[in-house]
């Protein structure tokens, strides 16, 4: 947990999320950041438009909560990695703000 702020608890099945997101390699390097583009991401709960890690610790969030969501490789890209941007059976940390609710 990075840090809670006057938070509310909702069920977030089946709800689009909007969040702040930085996502980080073990070793510290950034590789993709909606807070550095200014830009909230939008993906709804269980549809599987994200990786499973995302699915299960958003869906544990509170409206205005900012976390920290550590994934281990099967609950991200697994041995597959992402070419080019996550190397095969990366573990990914996330500094994740959840926003807003729709």
């Amino acid at each position: 947990m990075i840090k809670k702020k006057n938070v509310e608890a909702y069920s977030l099945s089946k709800v689009t999320c909007l969040l702040l997101f930085a996502g980080m390699l073990q070793n510290g390097k950034k590789f993709d950041s909606s807070r550095d583009r200014n830009k909230p991401f939008k993906f709804k709960i269980g549809r599987q438009e994200v990786i499973k890690g995302w699915e299960e610790g958003v869906a544990q969030m509170s409206l205005g909560q900012r976390a920290k969501i550590t994934c281990t490789p099967d609950m991200a890209y697994g041995a597959t990695g992402h070419p080019g941007v996550i190397p095969p059976n990366a573990t990914l940390i996330f500094d994740v703000e959840l926003l807003k609710l729709e």
